[in-house]
Formats: C-alpha cells, structure tokens, sequence
C-alpha cells in the first residue's frame, strides 16, 4: 500500500534521503512524495517509520510540471 507523506515529513524524507522538497527538474517546491511501506510496519500511518526499515520505495512527483522522481531502493538503503 502507499501513501502521500504530509509537509512535516517531507522535510525528515529530504534529510534522509536527499530529495523531495522540490523538483529536481523546475525547482517547484510543490511535491508529492509517496511512499510504499514495507509489509509489518507503521511506515502507512502519519508519523510512522519512513527509515529505510519502514519502507521499500518512494517517488516524488511536481505539480507544475508532471515530472517524476523515482527514489531507488538502493539509495534508500544507503541512507540507513
């Protein structure tokens, strides 16, 4: 299952991670970032684990101009 991460985890995924405050391609800051959690944790609930223990992928969408980001597994690996 997925879920959109709300503005105040946005912010804990960017510093995680390296990205999802804006679009690596225009700059808009506004983005969707969703996540899929991984199977037994919390990571589906506002606030739950969004480590790289908690979920196995993520993607992070602009509004403005439709591009996507995918953020591979491995770099959510690397960032744990």
């Amino acid at each position: 299952m997925s879920r959109d991460l709300t503005k105040e985890e946005q912010q804990k995924f960017a510093d995680m991670y390296g990205t999802g405050t804006k679009c690596v391609s225009c700059g808009n800051q506004d983005v969707i970032v969703k996540i899929w959690e991984k199977h037994g944790t919390n990571a589906a609930e506002i606030g739950g684990d969004i480590s790289p223990s908690g979920i196995v992928g993520a993607l992070v969408t602009c509004d403005a101009c439709d591009h996507a980001e995918t953020v591979a597994r491995a770099r959510l690996l690397e960032a744990g």
